[in-house]
């Protein structure tokens, strides 16, 4: 039975050298996925509460819009045993992943 594990990140340089070094150690191309983070689309509703928000944040607009910026990449591996989770985390940990 398979089982997913995700790993988070912070420069999308090292989530592809991660997902790099998972396949040339013979994980399948199909078993792993990287996902670049991206912005969520504004609503009205965000928009309202976060400008309230934004306001009463030490630094103002600036420093809470600094502070919302999400970089990086998951990195989802499919595994079958715990002893493939241990080798895929491995290698993972090596390019500064993070528990998603």
């Amino acid at each position: 039975m398979t089982r997913t594990i995700h790993r988070n990140f912070e420069q999308v340089t090292d989530a592809e050298s991660a997902r790099s070094a998972l396949l040339a150690q013979g994980f399948p191309p199909s078993t792993v996925k990287l996902t670049k983070h991206t912005p969520l689309p504004p609503t009205v509703a965000s928009s309202t509460v976060g400008n309230i928000l934004d306001a009463l944040t030490p630094g103002g607009p600036a420093a809470a819009a600094h502070a919302r910026e999400r970089h990086g990449a998951m990195l989802s591996v499919d595994i079958y045993d715990e002893e493939e989770g241990g080798k895929a985390d491995s290698i993972m940990s090596g390019f500064n992943a993070r528990q998603a």
